[in-house]
């Protein structure tokens, strides 16, 4: 399961700090994928490491989603909340702002969390919060996975260009393959990875519905599972 496994918790007062609860969760020597993409950490990721960690955390937003019971929107999907274990296999951490979402119930109205590039447009701007408002979430960290670019890029404006931004305009000029790290040590096969940048696309989608579910998501990164013809239109806005 790709997701961080709780060992145990205490309370306790920390010098300083005061009364703290704290957990006690499995060591990922590896840290988290923020370090490696915009860390100190000096050797970037190959392809087949950046491919492993885009299917296991989606693996690991899929059972949060179908198979937890009741279903769990993690509302704060990020680089930095995706820990790596000693082989690099990705780890979903960090439940602090997790909601539980009752069977049947279509969206939950709740006070805006998460973080800033990362957070769904209908749920920033109106706090609607759906299982897709973590696909978005997934969206924008596997087009830093790809790009090895931030959420927000630096522009030479006053104002920054969104991640998403960008690569949905090179998605729409016919060139997916420019989204990708040229600095990748190791890289796939074009076609394969035009592919990943295509759903990432497709997963920062600006309306909800267009965007697949995580399963969805699972069996194309997973398989030659077509990616929908709604990404032909939704280039064009």
């Amino acid at each position: 399961m790709n997701l961080v496994v709780l060992r145990g918790y205490c309370t306790a007062t920390v010098p300083m700090e005061g009364h703290q609860r704290i957990i006690v969760c499995d060591l990922m020597p590896n840290g988290s994928l923020h370090d490696h993409l915009f860390g100190s950490v000096g050797k970037k990721l190959s392809w087949p490491i950046r491919q492993n960690i885009a299917l296991g955390t989606a693996r690991g937003l899929a059972y949060l989603h179908y198979g937890a019971q009741p279903a769990i929107i993690h509302r704060d999907i990020k680089a930095s909340n995706i820990l790596l274990d000693e082989t690099f296999e990705a780890k979903v951490a960090d439940f602090g702002l997790a909601k539980v979402n009752p069977e049947g119930i279509t969206h939950l109205s709740t006070r805006v969390a998460g973080t800033l590039g990362y957070v769904a447009p209908e749920y920033a701007l109106f706090g609607k919060l759906t299982e897709r408002s973590d696909v978005y979430s997934f969206g924008v960290v596997l087009l830093e996975l790809l790009s090895g670019k931030k959420a927000f890029m630096a522009a030479n404006g006053p104002q920054a260009l969104l991640l998403t931004e960008w690569a949905w305009s090179l998605v729409k000029e016919g060139r997916p393959i420019d989204v990708v790290d040229e600095e990748m040590p190791e890289l796939g096969l074009t076609e394969v990875m035009e592919r990943h940048v295509l759903i990432a696309v497709l997963c920062c989608h600006p309306v909800l519905e267009s965007r697949p579910t995580m399963d969805k998501i699972v069996k194309m990164l997973e398989t030659n599972l077509p990616i929908p013809s709604i990404l032909i239109a939704s280039a064009a806005l």
